[in-house]
C-alpha cells in the first residue's frame, strides 16, 4: 500500500485548483495558455498538469514544450505561499510509454511492443531525442544487446537535457484533493477499484472513465486530461473532461476547478 501511495499525489484544499489538459507537444498552445495563466494565478491556487507533454509533433516542439513546462514550474513556485506539493504532473500515456521504452531489452517481445508504441504517437518522442522511428525498428529485431545498447543511448539523450529526466521521474499516476472531494487522472480511472489498484487503467482505460455514472467513493468529480474524442470540455455529473486536441489540430484547454468540481475559470489557446 505504501509503494502504491507514493504513485499517488495529495493537493490540500483550494477554492480554485487549475487543471491543464493533455499538451501533446503542443508548445504554442502551451505558450499561449502560460501567457493568459500567468495574469490568473492567485494566492492559494494548486496547479496540476495531466500529461502527455512528450508528444508526436517535430522533435524541436518536444523538447521545447518540456522545457516550457520546466520554465513554468519554477514561475509557480516561485510565488509567495506557494509549497512545492501545490503543484502536480502527472504520467500520461506518453510519459508511460517514454519509461516502457527504455527497458524495451526485458520486453517478451520488444520488436512488437515498439511498433505498437508507434500506433500510439511514441514516433515523436523517438525523433525529440535524435532518433529514426524506422532505424530504431529495425534495431528491435536484432537481439538484446543491440537493444539495450540503444535504450542506455535513449535514457543518456533524455539525461542530457537539463530537467527532463528529473520531471519524468517526478509524474505521479493520479492526484486527490486530500478531503476526497476531487481526483485527477490522466485519460482514465476503473470505479470498481480503489485509487492505489488501477494499475494501467489511468493511461489506457478511457471507456472506463466515460462509463462512470455514479459516485467514486465520497469524490465529488474525477477530472481528466485526455480523452480518446478530443471533442472538447465535456461535463458529466461526476466527470469532467478538459481534453480539446492540442497537438491534434485543436486546443489546450485550462480549467479553474473548484471545491464542489466545477468549473470557475478557463482558458483555451
Amino acid at each position: 500500500m505504501a509503494q502504491a501511495a507514493a504513485v499517488l499525489a495529495s493537493l490540500k484544499p483550494a477554492d480554485r485548483i487549475w487543471v491543464v489538459g493533455a499538451v501533446n507537444g503542443d508548445v504554442a498552445a502551451l505558450q499561449s495558455v502560460h501567457a493568459r495563466l500567468v495574469r490568473k494565478i492567485r494566492p492559494g491556487d494548486r496547479l496540476v498538469y495531466t500529461g502527455n507533454y512528450w508528444g508526436d509533433g517535430p522533435g524541436d516542439n518536444v523538447i521545447a514544450a518540456i522545457n516550457e513546462i520546466l520554465l513554468f514550474r519554477r514561475f509557480f513556485i516561485a510565488q509567495d505561499g506557494v509549497d512545492m506539493a501545490d503543484i502536480v504532473f502527472l504520467r500520461g500515456a506518453a510519459e508511460e510509454m517514454l519509461t516502457k521504452m527504455q527497458q524495451l531489452q526485458f520486453a517478451p517481445n520488444p520488436g512488437e511492443v515498439f511498433e505498437w508504441m508507434l500506433t500510439r504517437g511514441a514516433a515523436g518522442i523517438v525523433r525529440a531525442y535524435g532518433f529514426d522511428p524506422a532505424t530504431v525498428q529495425a534495431t528491435m529485431r536484432q537481439g538484446a544487446h543491440l537493444i539495450s545498447q540503444w535504450t542506455g543511448q535513449l535514457s543518456d539523450a533524455l539525461r542530457r537535457h537539463p530537467g527532463h529526466g528529473a520531471l519524468m521521474a517526478d509524474l505521479k499516476h493520479a492526484a486527490y484533493v486530500s478531503d476526497g472531494s476531487l481526483i485527477f487522472v490522466h485519460a482514465g480511472l476503473d470505479s470498481s477499484r480503489a485509487l492505489t489498484a488501477q494499475t494501467d487503467t489511468f493511461w489506457w482505460g478511457g471507456s472506463m472513465f466515460e462509463a462512470i455514472t455514479e459516485r467514486y467513493y465520497d469524490c465529488a468529480r474525477i477530472i481528466r486530461g485526455s480523452s480518446n474524442s478530443h471533442s472538447g470540455i465535456s461535463e458529466r455529473e461526476y466527470t469532467l473532461s478538459l481534453d480539446a486536441g492540442a497537438g491534434r489540430g485543436g486546443t489546450l484547454v485550462a480549467a479553474a476547478i473548484g471545491p464542489n468540481g466545477q468549473i470557475v475559470d478557463r482558458i483555451e489557446s
